[in-house]
């Protein structure tokens, strides 16, 4: 029998990492913690890192977290619930991290606040940092944690006032909408929204579509969906158009909910961009692809999402800066859907 060894092979150091490099411990922590604001040439820094690949230098979390009081670690807190726009935003987020020397920690902060009306398991993980995407009471929840402020930046449609922000400004973008449908003749022009969502709301897309609407002198239609599964958005208009109900328009929630009512108006053979137009909400990229492509409310994704890791580096460094905060615009991108040189006829 073979004896089993109990020598283990011995993990590397910050100072072997510096002997490999030819520089000190020194630069080795500046250039692998990614301080930018000390003096070091790319090329030294390239070397560094070179050497750490190559011995397979993994720093160790906890003991730089006490030396340093930093974990070199972000939050991100958002609604983990599927949606491709989300998994767009989380993806961008990630790529704009991966590069710093930051790793990000993503918790489904709605339902924490759901169950509990204060997100305290997410504090169990410390963090020098936090995003929130469309969830304005995690940032106040955050803020109200602790005697020490943690930096945070709320982004999306939904952004928290009382910190650093990047808002999406989706009334301005449902306006622009609504009024190309009346500028096309649409006067039926029906807003498929979820069931969570109330009338009596002033949810941006639902104000904007109530109150164009009404300066047009036009009455709202609403079509509204249990859940926010493309099947159910497609039973939804199907049902309502088998049951008598007419549009020749429709504003969605999303981009999802615009994808059933796309299939619902093909398998009843209306035409869409003649006899019915459609708009969707997000602009991810499949809705380039439907036949015939989906007009929509296109969120500013990349910019939201570098801005907002802009403004939490520089609250990371400067605990102490004037307010950051901004307002995007989305932009409505026009095609087939909604585009038709086929006179509408009212009676």
């Amino acid at each position: 029998m073979t004896p089993v060894s109990n020598t283990r092979v011995r993990r590397p150091t910050r100072n072997d990492v510096a002997r490999q490099a030819n520089v000190s411990g020194w630069t080795v922590s500046n250039v692998l913690n990614g301080h930018s604001d000390v003096s070091i040439s790319d090329q030294t820094r390239r070397r560094v890192l070179e050497a750490a690949e190559c011995l397979g230098y993994q720093p160790n979390n906890s003991a730089r977290a006490l030396a340093t009081g930093q974990t070199r670690t972000i939050g991100m807190w958002m609604c983990l619930g599927y949606s491709r726009y989300r998994a767009h935003a989380l993806h961008r987020m990630q790529q704009l991290i991966k590069y710093s020397s930051f790793e990000i920690v993503v918790r489904d902060i709605e339902e924490e606040l759901m169950r509990h009306g204060n997100p305290l398991n997410a504090f169990k993980i410390p963090v020098d940092g936090i995003v929130t995407f469309d969830t304005p009471m995690a940032g106040m929840a955050a803020r109200r944690q602790g005697t020490a402020p943690i930096p945070i930046v709320s982004m999306g449609a939904y952004w928290s006032p009382d910190c650093d922000y990047v808002g999406v400004d989706l009334r301005a973008g449902a306006v622009e909408a609504m009024r190309h449908l009346i500028d096309t003749g649409r006067r039926r022009i029906g807003h498929l929204l979820p069931s969570t969502v109330s009338v009596e709301t002033d949810e941006p897309r639902l104000s904007a579509y109530r109150e164009t609407l009404a300066e047009a002198g036009l009455e709202p239609i609403y079509l509204y969906a249990p859940d926010l599964a493309l099947a159910t958005s497609r039973a939804v208009v199907h049902d309502f158009i088998v049951g008598g109900g007419h549009l020749d328009a429709i504003l969605c929630h999303d981009d999802g909910m615009a994808f059933g009512a796309h299939r619902a108006l093909s398998d009843l053979n209306i035409k869409i961009g003649e006899d019915v137009a459609l708009i969707g909400c997000d602009g991810i990229e499949e809705t380039e692809y439907l036949s015939p492509p989906l007009s929509a409310i296109v969120q500013p994704t990349e910019e939201m999402c570098s801005t907002a890791w802009t403004f939490l580096e520089n609250r990371i460094q400067d605990p102490g800066r004037e307010p950051q905060q901004i307002i995007l615009k989305p932009r409505l991108v026009v095609r087939a859907s909604t585009v038709t040189n086929v006179k509408l006829i009212h009676v």
